[in-house]
């Protein structure tokens, strides 16, 4: 692996039960730290599949998956938990808990790194707050810091979803579809956000997105998938329109 390569796939392949076909089929990828990396492809061409491979969410088939070089396919669950602590994770549906605060939704965002009883019971330190808070400022919520999430609207409830990963620190940011539920306006401003904090924490920032614009705009490199396979990895100058059309068929 180079010096900054921070993910390595190695040949992976995931066949779900009763499958007939491969989810992900003989991939192989090195992701490095700074990199902004869009994820294109139709719905089911594996890119929700390849995200789950990276944070230990779906073990492969075959194959390994690297972190920091450490093989962690043959990880136990407490380990894999590790691991993912590392990982910042948005979804397209937010999942986020409605009747709690903005702040008591970030404030889950330490879970991975704190004491079991204490989340339990829902204590937080003066430190952990106060990062909290620094968090909420990040994705510009200050105001909305003591509203109940489910009063938001879905940018802000994005915006919620990016604090609680930001207070993982992680030096890796996910996202499954994170602005697919969003309309065009709001979804740029969430790409701008997420630039912003990629470039100030020097992130590897993986995203699955649907909308070519977006990932032509931002990305630093795009991937494509289609039946499982990797049919493009390259500047997103080069995705020609005969390019997309392949991806999208």
């Amino acid at each position: 692996m180079e010096n900054n390569a921070i993910i390595e796939l190695q040949n992976i392949s995931v066949e779900y039960p009763g499958s007939d076909h491969f989810a992900i089929e003989d991939l192989s990828l090195t992701m490095e730290t700074g990199e902004f990396i869009c994820v294109l492809g139709k719905s089911g061409a594996g890119k929700s599949t390849m995200i789950r491979c990276l944070n230990g969410l779906q073990i492969p088939t075959e194959g390994h998956v690297l972190f920091e070089g450490n093989d962690i396919t043959a990880y136990k669950e407490n380990k894999l938990r590790e691991v993912r602590t590392n990982m910042g994770m948005i979804f397209q549906h937010f999942n986020l808990i409605p009747r709690l605060s903005v702040m008591q939704n970030v404030l889950t965002g330490t879970f991975g790194k704190r004491n079991d009883v204490l989340s339990l019971i829902g204590y937080f330190d003066q430190k952990e707050r106060e990062q909290a808070r620094k968090a909420i400022d990040a994705v510009e919520l200050s105001p909305h810091t003591n509203k109940r999430v489910e009063h938001l609207s879905g940018g802000q409830k994005q915006r919620v979803a990016i604090a609680r990963a930001l207070l993982q620190r992680p030096k890796v940011f996910l996202g499954d579809e994170p602005v697919a539920s969003l309309d065009p306006g709001t979804a740029n401003r969430i790409f701008q956000l997420l630039k912003r904090i990629h470039e100030k924490h020097q992130l590897l920032t993986l995203i699955n997105v649907h909308d070519v614009n977006l990932a032509k705009k931002y990305a630093t490199r795009v991937l494509a998938l289609k039946d499982g396979k990797l049919i493009f990895d390259g500047k997103p100058e080069r995705l020609t329109e005969e390019l997309l059309e392949t991806i999208y068929e």
